[in-house]
C-alpha cells in the first residue's frame, strides 16, 4: 500500500487548520489500518526556524508511523484554464502518496492548466484541490461529489460559507467562476477561473 500524505500550511510559524488534518489522518488510519491511534499534529510536528516567516508547505508521509516531515516554500500557482476530462472508476478517497491514476488524467489536459475529473457525468474535483463554484446569485457551492475530503473544504462547509450540492457537466452554464481550494489554497487567495474556461 502506498504511504498516504498530509500537508498542512504552515504560516508565519503557525500550523493552520489543524483540527481538520487530524480528524482526516484519525480516519485514514482507522479505515485503513483498524488503527485507534489518537493523532495530535501540534504535539508531533515542531516548525524549524526557516519556516518561521512566510508560507510553507509541511507535508508528512505516513501509514502506522510518521514516516517522513518536511518543510517546503510554497506559492500558489496561477491556474487559467480548465479542461474536463472524464474517469468513471477512480477513487481518491483517501491522500495517497501514489498519484499515477490522478497523473495519467493530468496528461489528458491538452492545453488547459489543470483538469475537472468528471465521474459518471458529474464534476468531483481537478487534479490537486476541491472545487467551489460561484452561482448567479452570489453563493458559493461545492460539488457533493467530491472525490478526497478536504480539509479547507471541511471547515467551510462548517462555517457555513460554502454548501455541498451535486453539480452536473450540464449545471456548469449556472456558474460564472469556480475557484480551486485546498489545504494551502484559500477561497479569497485566488480571483478564480471564470466558467467559459472550461473545456470539453
Amino acid at each position: 500500500m502506498s504511504l498516504l500524505v498530509e500537508t498542512i500550511r504552515v504560516e508565519d510559524g503557525n500550523l493552520i487548520n489543524v483540527r481538520y488534518h487530524n480528524e482526516r489522518m484519525i480516519s485514514s488510519l482507522r479505515d485503513l489500518f483498524n488503527s485507534s491511534r489518537e493523532i495530535d499534529l501540534k504535539k508531533l510536528i515542531q516548525v524549524p526556524d526557516f519556516a518561521g516567516k512566510g508560507i510553507f508547505k509541511c507535508r508528512i508521509e505516513f501509514d502506522t508511523e510518521i514516516r517522513k516531515i518536511e518543510f517546503i516554500p510554497y506559492m500558489i500557482k496561477p491556474v487559467r484554464s480548465l479542461k474536463l476530462v472524464e474517469d468513471n472508476d477512480i477513487d481518491y478517497r483517501y491522500k495517497f502518496a501514489d498519484r499515477n491514476a490522478i497523473e495519467r488524467l493530468m496528461e489528458k489536459r491538452g492545453d488547459c492548466d489543470d483538469i475537472i475529473i468528471i465521474k459518471n457525468g458529474y464534476l468531483t474535483d481537478s487534479s490537486y484541490a476541491n472545487l467551489v463554484f460561484l452561482n448567479r446569485s452570489g453563493k458559493w457551492l461545492t460539488p457533493s461529489l467530491y472525490l478526497l475530503p478536504g480539509t479547507r473544504r471541511a471547515r467551510l462547509l462548517t462555517e457555513g460559507k460554502i454548501t455541498e450540492t451535486p453539480i452536473s457537466v450540464s449545471d456548469l452554464k449556472s456558474y460564472k467562476v469556480v475557484r480551486l481550494i485546498n489545504a494551502m489554497i484559500g477561497i479569497c487567495d485566488t480571483q478564480g477561473i471564470p466558467v467559459r474556461n472550461i473545456k470539453w
